[in-house]
């Protein structure tokens, strides 16, 4: 299987597809999946894209093939090292060329957002599945994001913005009995674990306020599903609003892993789009 090492030694799993063969493929496309995730989420675009397309997937750290630390940082955002691991992957493979980036949920949409604004003249196309516009980028973020209702997600900014101090005083106690294997033999007492807590979470809200996908030029197909209760359809929506030169579509009958489950309709989307580029 072929792997590359990181800038912190580890083992990235990685699949690059008509890598050999670039030269006959239309354009080269990347995919990124979301947390607790892999690239083997997307087999049935892979099985599509494949006859027309390079495909570059890989497994982030702690997901996957790849590596998984023993030691689990609570306080580190994992979107600046996927970041990073995605450059210094393109450039182990040598994709000079530009290319199309499909991400998938909160975390590999999110991450897909942040490559095309830092490298806008990279990108000819971006495609969001059942994405959004949070943060979710740690344990903690995933753990509070998990613990919510669907219909605080459902309007997050209004409501959590509003009334995050109230909503940590209820969750925290929930957060700390999911984060306990975690932070077994870590030496932190309880007011730092809170302050921890409170800090990713209020950080969380303020990166959200100052993030701006309207600094997305590139085309951009966003796909929502209509069932889905993690990142709901509004997020979509509101997505579409904000992206410029962008496209919803909402699929009926489908939940949050809509690619895998309504993956003939989802196929249909991309290469429709992609070929009216």
């Amino acid at each position: 299987m072929p792997y590359f090492i990181n800038k912190e030694g580890y083992k990235l799993y990685y699949e690059d597809i008509n890598g050999d063969t670039k030269e006959s493929t239309e354009c080269t496309i990347i995919l990124l999946h979301g947390f607790a995730s892999s690239a083997s989420f997307f087999k049935g675009q892979i099985q599509i894209l494949r006859k027309s397309y390079r495909i570059i997937a890989f497994d982030a750290l702690g997901h996957g093939r790849s590596d998984h630390p023993q030691k689990v940082d609570l306080s580190k955002n994992l979107r600046y090292d996927i970041i990073r691991d995605l450059e210094d992957l393109l450039e182990y493979l040598n994709v000079d060329e530009k290319y199309g980036i499909i991400g998938h949920s909160l975390v590999g949409g999110m991450i897909a957002q942040l490559i095309c604004m830092k490298h806008p003249k990279d990108i000819k196309f971006l495609i969001l599945l059942n994405s959004g516009y949070i943060m979710i980028d740690n344990v903690i973020r995933n753990i509070f994001y998990n613990l919510l209702p669907y219909f605080i997600r459902m309007n997050f900014l209004q409501v959590v913005a509003n009334s995050i101090e109230h909503i940590l005083d209820k969750i925290i106690p929930y957060i700390l009995r999911s984060l306990a294997e975690s932070i077994n033999g870590m030496k932190l007492t309880k007011d730092k674990l809170y302050m921890l807590i409170e800090e990713q979470i209020f950080g969380m809200i303020t990166e959200i306020n100052e993030y701006d996908p309207s600094n997305i030029k590139c085309p951009t197909l966003i796909i929502g599903g209509r069932l889905d209760n993690f990142a709901p359809e509004q997020m979509s929506e509101e997505l579409h609003k904000k992206i410029p030169n962008s496209k919803l579509e909402i699929i009926d009958m489908a939940g949050h892993f809509a690619p895998a489950q309504r993956k003939e309709a989802i196929n249909e989307l991309i290469c429709e789009f992609i070929k009216n580029l």
